[in-house]
């Protein structure tokens, strides 16, 4: 008899202990990992600026984006998205100020999108094609740029 109760005590404690935990999943498929931005072209005008040997990545993780730039003081951003199959739509950027509990800590909404430019991010709200999205490569077409990615 102390078993049985035993077991059934243990039971209820591991279903409450389940079903208080939510279990977070993303949908993004192949867009979800760190990609190390390689190049942007400029569309109108042809050029093309190799980023191969700087250090921008985005990693990408549920429906948050964080831009990092290893070369300038680790600058970092981070952005929300939404996506369908065939296209990306980047939004809301903060600057990474890191933790709440500082004097000046916590993120700060970004008003003007100049510091984003070096991500190939033009507007505060920027519109993307997936030109290509496989899991090791990802192309990104916005009005006026294409952005060329690599997982690492």
């Amino acid at each position: 008899m102390k078993k049985i109760y035993l077991s059934l005590l243990s039971a209820f404690a591991l279903a409450t202990c389940l079903t208080s935990c939510e279990i977070e999943t993303s949908d993004n498929g192949d867009l979800d990992g760190n990609w190390h931005l390689t190049r942007i072209d400029t569309l109108a005008t042809g050029g093309i600026n190799d980023l191969s040997e700087s250090r921008l990545f985005w990693a990408i993780q549920a429906k948050l984006i964080h831009a990092v730039d290893y070369d300038y003081q680790n600058e970092a951003f981070y952005l929300r998205f939404n996506q369908t199959s065939d296209s990306l739509i980047v939004h809301t950027p903060y600057l990474d100020h890191w933790h709440q509990d500082l004097e000046n800590g916590g993120d700060i909404p970004v008003a003007d999108p100049t510091p984003l430019f070096p991500y190939g991010i033009n507007s505060l709200e920027e519109h993307f094609a997936k030109e290509k999205c496989d899991g090791h490569h990802l192309i990104l077409k916005s009005k006026t740029l294409r952005l060329y990615f690599t997982s690492f």
